[in-house]
């Protein structure tokens, strides 16, 4: 009798515990709610960065397709990254402007652009 009374007064601790270890690894476990929210987390930070990125490369699409089509544009490029100027045009070149242009001055007389 008294085994039995002992098993009886256990029984609540025994349920007690397994809740307890059940709820821990429902929150702590490896599919548990806490890694859950930090999946989350990560899917919400890289679905921005993909925003992100997609805009950059249509603003990037765009630039190829102006630099393909507009003839100002190409100009622009010519004469800032390749240091052309037209004949006749006199360049200056101030202090803090970007060093690469100087490396380009000194490396070749300016060049002109057909105006053709």
């Amino acid at each position: 009798m008294k085994r039995i009374q002992t098993l009886q007064s256990a029984f609540p601790l025994v349920l007690f515990a397994i809740l307890a270890s059940s709820a821990a690894w429902a929150c702590f476990g490896e599919r548990g709610i806490l890694t859950n929210r930090s999946l989350l987390q990560d899917v919400e930070a890289r679905t921005t960065e993909l925003i992100e990125r997609k805009r950059s490369i249509e603003h990037l699409r765009r630039q190829i397709q102006a630099m393909k089509e507009d003839p100002r544009v190409q100009e622009r490029w010519i004469r800032e990254e390749l240091g052309y100027v037209r004949p006749g045009e006199i360049l200056y070149l101030f202090p803090g402007d970007r060093s690469a242009d100087f490396s380009l001055l000194r490396q070749s007389e300016p060049r002109t652009i057909d105006p053709s």
